[in-house]
């Protein structure tokens, strides 16, 4: 279609003091930050909130000890963080701890060493006994010699993002996804504004503000083609596969007592686990293709094989990459330090802009913190600190247990499982959320699950609907908000149930609903290629049941 240009709507139609350029984790926690240090902020992402980095990460909280051995600083920063986030984030928490499993003489002798750098790194660690862990987590290798427990949790990235987002859209901030970021606006070696185009209106749009923050994480170089600069950021970006497995086969984060390498964390995340991660250097142009290989997927299915011997028999649901945004400082990407840098341009000749990158989800509050303390120096905007370590995120106010959700709801271990990992003081909200609409055989037009795989309910998508979206949505966005279309069926029997929720709630023409849910729908069958023939099969089951029963 044709672009056109158009100036800035009327309600955006003023200079911003901050402008943050990405929607992942970081930019949200940014805008976060500076929303309650009472800064008008404004948040462009060029696709929906967490779809990036973000969203294709393994959601562990890390302990810090993964990286006491090679990058001591940042094992620091998660201990640190990981006890803020259980303070201010409990209710998309899973405090499932974390193992580092020896299984031969080698991992077992570096126990010592492992042991002696937590200590120095401040990172919590005991040694246990292997039979005291095979009683926990039976399902792990018999022959594991040692065994260190630390303080690894699993959080939802998604929730996590947006209710950073909720946070400080409720605090004045402008919250704008599919908004891409095209040029920095300049006036001589002073960046004044960007220009960006509304995927959704289709137009390019001009918006001005006192400072620019490029926090779009792998894609950092990106944003500056418009400034002569002499070097590039010095980014490393690369690209990590990951693997959705069927069953909770642990409820335990486990990890190899050795230095970070491929394929050596398994993460339990809601009913499932995931396992990973690959390390493969990529390029910035290939950012936005990255697929896995056959041998890539094999090779990690080998390696958690040896920490859970029965994982090839447990159904593969689907596999994710994503991209990292390294520092690079060291060649080898095992080695690259997972710590964060701050470059101010106004040191390269340019003012009221800077680049926030590198880091971990866990770290990501500490970016935002230490990116909203600049900025706020250099807008003379020192009246207020940051609160981010102390104010709860929305819903953590009531982290409901499963226990009580069982009890309030009278539904299953399972559903009221997947209930607490979610909403938190939010269920009080949801005044659907009851045991009809929990139980998928009530009698029709009643309200009912939607997702049956993931039990996510018609009152759970409407207030997410009313709650975590901003003007512009898809039909593809409740999934990563809800769950909905994640589970073993991957959105087979839910998507036109969702469409038609969607004809309700929104004004949307029926072949736009219809063209997002084909792209939904695309997403989920991407994996085709290197799956099982079982998992093909279903693929091109649920392909025949959308082209002949819905037309797409």
């Amino acid at each position: 279609m044709e672009l056109t240009t158009q100036n800035l709507s009327q309600d955006l139609a003023q200079n911003f003091d901050v402008i943050v350029i990405g929607g992942g984790i970081v930019g949200t926690g940014i805008a976060r930050d500076l929303a309650l240090r009472k800064l008008k902020v404004l948040l462009l992402e060029k696709n929906d909130l967490a779809e990036g980095t973000t969203g294709r990460c393994h959601g562990m909280l890390h302990s810090g000890a993964r990286y006491v051995s090679t990058d001591p600083v940042s094992a620091k920063e998660c201990a640190e963080e990981n006890a803020i986030l259980r303070k201010i984030s409990p209710h998309i928490i899973d405090s499932c701890d974390g193992y580092f499993i020896g299984l031969t003489p080698e991992e077992a002798a570096y126990g010592d060493l492992f042991l002696k750098n937590c200590e120095a790194a401040g990172v919590a660690a005991e040694e246990i006994t292997p039979e005291e862990f095979l009683s926990r987590e039976p399902n792990c290798n018999p022959n594991v010699t040692r065994v260190f427990k630390v303080n690894d949790a699993y959080i939802d990235p998604f929730l996590l993002t947006y209710y950073n987002a909720l946070d400080a859209k409720r605090h004045g901030a402008i919250i704008m996804p599919y908004c891409e970021v095209r040029h920095l606006i300049l006036t001589e070696n002073e960046v004044v504004g960007v220009r960006y185009l509304n995927s959704f209106t289709n137009t390019i749009e001009n918006v001005y503000g006192n400072y620019i923050v490029n926090a779009t994480g792998p894609w950092a170089a990106k944003m500056e083609q418009d400034i002569k600069l002499e070097k590039q950021l010095r980014i490393s970006p690369t690209q990590g596969t990951l693997i959705v497995m069927k069953n909770r086969l642990v409820n335990s984060v486990i990890n190899r007592l050795h230095e970070p390498g491929d394929g050596d964390i398994v993460v339990p995340s809601h009913q499932s686990v995931i396992i990973g991660t690959s390390t493969i250097p990529t390029k910035e142009q290939d950012l936005e293709k990255l697929t896995p290989t056959f041998e890539e997927i094999d090779d990690l299915l080998q390696y958690a094989e040896e920490m859970i011997p029965s994982i090839r028999k447990t159904r593969m649901i689907r596999y994710y990459t994503g991209a990292r945004p390294l520092v690079a400082d060291n060649p080898s990407p095992y080695k690259a330090s997972r710590k964060f840098e701050i470059l101010d341009y106004e040191n390269l000749g340019y003012l009221h802009f800077l680049s926030i990158f590198g880091g971990k989800l866990t770290t990501y509050r500490l970016m935002a913190e230490k990116v909203s303390d600049l900025v706020c120096k250099k807008l003379g905007h020192t009246e207020l600190s940051c609160q981010t370590h102390t104010l709860l995120l929305p819903g953590a106010d009531h982290p409901y247990s499963k226990e009580e959700l069982k009890e309030l709801f009278k539904v299953d271990e399972r559903i009221a499982s997947d209930l607490s990992m979610k909403w938190g003081s939010f269920v009080d909200e949801m005044g659907g959320l009851c045991t009809s609409c929990l139980d998928s055989t009530v009698p029709e037009n009643s309200p009912r699950i939607v997702c049956e795989c993931e039990k996510v309910s018609i009152a759970e998508l409407k207030w997410v609907h009313d709650n975590l979206f901003s003007s512009n949505h898809t039909l593809d966005d409740y999934r990563r908000r809800t769950r909905q279309g994640m589970g073993p069926c991957q959105g087979q029997f839910c998507y036109f149930k969702l469409a038609d929720l969607e004809v309700q709630w929104t004004n949307k023409p029926h072949a736009k609903i219809m063209e997002e849910m084909k792209i939904a729908l695309e997403k989920r069958w991407k994996t085709e290629e290197l799956v099982d023939d079982m998992q093909k099969r279903q693929i091109k089951l649920a392909k025949y049941m959308y082209i002949m029963g819905g037309n797409i």
